[in-house]
């Protein structure tokens, strides 16, 4: 049977005390924390894994204060930590404002108890998935090796421990390896067994100076051996927070699970409901139908209502002018699902399938919008402005301009495609279009207008 190096980790982990799997799944934390702080902290598909678990556990997150300074645990978390606490903002400015009275505040949590968790958490620790996957292949190793002259080397360690065995027998009991198994863990257990009788024996006063080394740490080699190392195991304490926050939550990823069932909805009809909304929200990772861009600008002068539209992966900058111009609040999105979505308020949302059909076309109407609403209201990570001002100077190596703004503010600000595009030169009166991204201090520029160069009006 081949070797490789999880084989050797795990015989290095049999001659370390306590259980081996443990160790290794701690030392699998350790890598994991260490990689993420080190190298993935502004990797966004990393950050919005962690925006959904909202974080990590108890356990790796307290992990982070020993990682080594080259690590800058404490500059990564601070980076997590901000994202988390804004998705929290979020949520409770939103609830608090669809809840206007105390009354209507209360009647919302009633309804579910755990309504809150369930929007802030939508799937495990990102660490703990990683690790789980390396438990069952090093669970599964040992059933493999066993029999060879690794079981010489588990004959002399402390095996494993009972919830792992407890693991191993779920997933390996049919493995031909597995009696072997469980004729040594039996084994372990007697005899840990009978030096902690020993050690009991032994608190008679006759007998406290005949204690052996052995018999006084069995106690300590039994709490392992019965509950396995800190942390590994979860408490029974009842605040299994995942499984409360699943029971309740929706991923929008998994969008098609709420179109179930659904009514049907023609555009003109989705016009006349618009009418009388207050908020409408709208998911984009395409062009609004034209017909339906259009009733939403007469909409938005006629009768005022609040248009928040949320975009991801737009090349065409001219459409997003468009948008921003005619007055919408436009936001800059991340992990937004597929098709384009419409909210009416938040208890009221919308698909749109395809984009290309006449206006005849129909709607679905989404089965738990409200739970959708919640889960895609943090996918907002910018919000796009408009600003003019004069260039202060400009950083070249790092393709950065700074620009003065109204009130004497200074604004660093970095172009889109930076490698394609020349600074500016000091000093001439420019307009900027960009995101305000909300992890960056630096303005992401999409499209600059030069209105005044050196005292004189630009061409």
């Amino acid at each position: 049977m081949n070797k490789g190096h999880s084989y050797f980790e795990l015989l290095d982990a049999l001659k370390e005390s306590g259980c081996p799997i443990c160790r290794l799944v701690q030392k699998d934390s350790r890598r994991y924390l260490d990689h993420l702080m080190y190298e993935s902290v502004l990797d966004v598909p990393t950050r919005m894994q962690l925006m959904g678990s909202f974080g990590l556990c108890s356990w790796h997150a307290w992990q982070l204060p020993s990682l080594p300074p080259v690590c800058s645990p404490d500059t990564g978390f601070s980076i997590f930590a901000s994202d988390l606490l804004r998705k929290f903002s979020l949520l409770a400015v939103a609830i608090t404002e669809g809840s206007h009275q105390k009354r209507g505040l209360k009647s919302f949590f009633r309804k579910k108890a755990s309504q809150f968790l369930s929007k802030i958490k939508e799937q495990a620790c990102p660490a703990c998935l990683h690790v789980g996957q390396f438990e069952s292949y090093h669970l599964k190793e040992l059933a493999d090796f066993i029999e060879e002259d690794f079981l010489q080397a588990y004959r002399a360690s402390q095996g494993i421990c009972l919830p792992h065995f407890f693991l191993l027998q779920e997933n390996c009991s049919s493995h031909p390896n597995f009696p072997l198994l469980l004729e040594l863990q039996l084994v372990k257990s007697q005899s840990l067994r009978g030096v902690l009788e020993e050690f009991i024996r032994k608190q008679d006063y006759r007998f406290q100076h005949k204690i052996t080394s052995e018999e006084a740490k069995a106690w300590r080699v039994a709490m392992e051996f019965l509950a396995g190392k800190p942390g590994i195991f979860t408490n029974e304490i009842g605040h299994d927070l995942l499984q409360r926050s699943r029971a309740e939550g929706i991923s929008p990823d998994k969008i098609s699970l709420a179109l179930t069932s659904f009514d049907r909805l023609t555009f003109r009809e989705l016009i006349g409901e618009m009418k009388t909304a207050k908020e409408i929200t709208l998911y984009l990772k395409e062009p609004l139908p034209a017909d339906l861009f259009e009733d939403l600008k007469r909409l938005l002068r006629r009768e005022q209502p609040t248009i928040e539209v949320v975009v991801e992966g737009f090349s065409n900058i001219g459409y997003l002018q468009g948008l921003h111009a005619a007055g919408f609040s436009l936001f800059y999105g991340l992990g937004l699902p597929a098709k384009t979505i419409v909210f009416l308020g938040r208890k009221r949302g919308f698909l749109i399938e395809d984009a290309e059909l006449s206006s005849a076309r129909v709607l679905r109407l989404l089965k738990r919008a409200e739970d959708l609403y919640f889960s895609l209201l943090w996918r907002r990570f910018g919000v796009a402005v408009l600003l003019s001002g004069s260039i202060k100077e400009t950083d070249k190596e790092k393709k950065l301009f700074c620009l003065i703004v109204e009130g004497g503010r200074l604004q660093w600000c970095r172009f889109k495609d930076a490698d394609t595009k020349e600074l500016p030169e000091v000093g001439a009166q420019v307009e900027v279009f960009a995101w305000e991204k909300w992890n960056s201090h630096i303005l992401e520029i999409l499209e600059l207008r030069v209105l005044e160069l050196e005292g004189q009006t630009a061409p």
